[in-house]
């Protein structure tokens, strides 16, 4: 799962802060892919910009004499392209190209941060402007600099259609390049081994590294040439009892449970008991997705290809959610919505879905079992045992009796805390009911075992064939595009950097981020299990000096490291900023004791040692409030996992009062229960 982030809009954002710093050619999709990912998309350049890039398929191109415009097929967002000459920095360059759009454009900078200049670039710079919530609207610039030439890629954008085609958008940004520049491409050259001496310089990186991101731990295992080149971690899994992380220690992988459950499809495919174009509700009858024409559509593939067209429906889980909550949860999530694009037109991530596929894969193989528990038992049975992996368990109750390592996330004071987790408390208890799609904890050592069988097409280290090379395969084939040069199969990730193809897949959760790298060309595979939610730029820096080490790539990971740090603390700044601290006692006493939502259940509202508690069931947090610059007023969540999100002040036609929680594609209103 991406970062859960997803109501503070400079998180929505994120996945173009982390994505302007690709430096990566193409991977072309198979010939007459039915879900090929190619949505128009073509390289453009003028003469008088100087610059290739990515076209976005579909969207309306208007081209001017000194900018190129580009309105989604939605009508209510655009991306314009321009060049700004001799300003004396990168705002100044943007604020100029702003007022070619629209001469009257004066939101205020709510963040900039210089990233890794990459394609040509001598400076790049990412701006994102002031923006209210209630607006569901987004503004940002990326601004790129050559000599004294300022290239200026601006977005203004309603936070649906930024949700629906952020693949678009960061292929765009990312493909941006100075014309004639020649992208680096370390393909050609030979592999080095990694040996002791390169084990160790990738082990010190990431020590370093994590000291710098605050992330206390990280689990690392690394396989190549038929050997394990090592198997262990770096820092602590627990902050208090400064406990070292060990090859055993256990982490939440999150998404990166969904190759797995794609792999136990891949197991009943191979028994004959499924195929992939089979329909969902061959199998399963009781599925619905919105209407019955879009449920007659959907085939088992397109349960785990983020190809759908679903958005994603995290707060759903979020607040209905529960470690005692039934598994059946995820299937009824999607009895009524509709996707907002074609099948196979965007890469939309959805976390129901492939929850969905290992649910029905257990019933298949169990039908009298309660779905979860069949899954388990299916899982148990035909992944963990084969593979040996004998320490990953969806038990939360085991795992944290065990060799676990404490979640953790930077709090308000900039310094990392532990995030509440127990068998029966805690955010990321939500996922229960839907542990298909991220629900497993493993170790270091259990998922080299898991990538050793991706790397050998299925057939384990002892030359024992365990899964079937076709079905297996098949999960990696490019489908639709999730970004540029990245392909989402199913379940897996196909990617290059510096020109070298890998398969891969990250994995968020609360207090827990991991990634983890399969370069069948040089023979490898790796992971790395993170404590933390800083973790997510530990494990991208760790691919990327993993690469520079396998194959002489330009050293950009410990840049790149740098530039991160430096972003972490103007994000939080940032967000710190906005709030009230403490927050208005008034509004805060002025909230009804009671909220419910049609969608997302009920809230309660309470005071405690004198902090004002948002409850909606299994995690609670803090509350403190935030006035808007349109005069509204918003109550913004202090828990490190959402910290940021704001749900609006407002009251319906009879005096109720309510609070609304707008994310990308969906808003929600909790309107206030009075006593009958």
């Amino acid at each position: 799962m991406r970062k859960l982030h997803c109501c503070s809009v400079i998180f929505s954002l994120f996945f173009f802060l982390n994505a302007c710093t690709s430096d990566t050619p193409n991977i072309e999709p198979p010939a007459d892919s039915e879900l090929s990912g190619l949505d128009g998309a073509s390289q453009l350049s003028d003469d008088w910009l100087g610059a290739t890039y990515d076209a976005p398929g579909n969207w309306t191109e208007d081209k001017g004499t000194e900018l190129i415009k580009y309105t989604a097929p939605e009508d209510d967002s655009f991306m314009v392209i321009t060049v700004v000459k001799g300003a004396n920095d990168a705002e100044q360059a943007a604020l100029q190209a702003w007022h070619k759009v629209s001469p009257d454009f004066a939101r205020e900078v709510r963040f900039i941060n210089d990233e890794v200049a990459d394609n040509g670039w001598q400076q790049q710079t990412f701006i994102e402007y002031e923006s209210v919530i209630s607006e569901e609207r987004a503004f940002f610039a990326l601004v790129l600099r050559k000599d004294s030439d300022w290239h200026i890629v601006l977005v203004d954008s309603s936070l649906a259609v930024l949700g629906k085609r952020s693949s678009q958008l960061s292929s765009l940004a990312n493909s941006y390049t100075l014309q004639g520049f020649e992208v680096e491409d370390v393909s050609g050259n030979l592999p080095h081994q990694l040996d002791t001496q390169k084990v160790e310089a990738l082990l010190s990186f990431v020590d370093e590294s994590a000291k710098k991101l605050q992330v206390p731990g990280a689990g690392i295992a690394i396989y190549q040439n038929g050997k394990v080149a090592y198997e262990g971690g770096v820092g602590v899994k627990n902050i208090q009892t400064n406990e070292p992380v060990d090859k055993d220690t256990l982490f939440a992988v999150a998404s990166n449970t969904k190759g797995m459950t794609t792999l136990l499809l891949a197991k009943l495919v191979e028994m004959g008991k499924l195929d992939w174009n089979d329909k969902v509700t061959d199998h399963y009858p009781e599925f619905k997705l919105g209407s019955q024409e879009t449920t007659d559509k959907v085939l088992i593939r397109h349960l785990v290809c983020a190809c759908t067209g679903l958005p994603r429906k995290d707060m759903t889980w979020i607040f209905n959610s529960g470690p005692n909550a039934p598994s059946v949860m995820a299937v009824e999530d999607l009895a009524n919505v509709e996707p907002t694009s074609d099948f196979g037109e965007l890469y939309q991530y959805n976390n129901q879905m492939p929850a969905v596929a290992g649910l029905i894969a257990g019933h298949i193989l169990y039908p009298d079992m309660e779905l979860g528990a069949a899954y388990d038992k299916a899982m148990q049975e035909f992944i963990f045992d084969p593979l040996q992996m004998k320490s990953t368990t969806f038990s939360f109750e085991k795992a944290l009796a065990g060799n676990v390592a404490k979640p953790y996330a930077i709090g308000i004071e900039f310094e990392s805390v532990e995030v509440e987790q127990t068998a029966t408390e805690g955010f990321n208890l939500t996922l229960v009911p839907y542990r298909p799609s991220g629900g497993a904890f493993s170790s270091s050592s259990d998922m080299l075992k898991y990538l050793i069988n991706e790397l050998r097409v299925g057939v384990s280290p002892d030359g024992k064939r365990l899964f079937a090379e076709t079905p297996l395969l098949e999960r990696r084939v490019p489908g639709v595009s999730s970004g540029k040069d990245e392909y989402y199969g199913m379940g897996l990730s196909t990617r290059k950097i510096a020109g070298v193809e890998f398969i891969e897949h990250g994995g968020s959760l609360a207090g827990y981020q991991s990634q983890f790298i399969v370069i069948p060309s040089a023979n490898v595979a790796a992971v790395i299990l993170t404590n933390s939610d800083e973790g997510y730029y530990l494990a991208s820096a760790f691919q990327r000096k993993l690469i520079e080490l396998l194959y002489d790539a330009t050293p950009k990971a410990g840049e790149q490291v740098e530039v991160d740090v430096l972003e972490q603390q103007k994000l939080h700044a940032s967000r710190f900023d906005e709030i009230d601290m403490p927050g208005d006692a008034a509004i805060l006493a002025n909230l009804a004791k009671h909220y419910e939502s049609d969608t997302l259940g009920d809230v309660w509202i309470s005071n405690v040692d004198g902090e004002t508690i948002f409850n909606p069931g299994v995690w609670t947090t803090a509350l403190t409030t935030k006035t808007n610059s349109d005069g509204s007023t918003s109550v913004v969540v202090l828990n490190p996992i959402l910290y940021g999100m704001e749900l609006v002040i407002g009251q319906t036609d009879s005096g109720k009062r309510t609070l609304t929680l707008i994310d990308m594609q969906h808003s929600y209103v909790f309107t206030e229960v009075t006593a009958e």
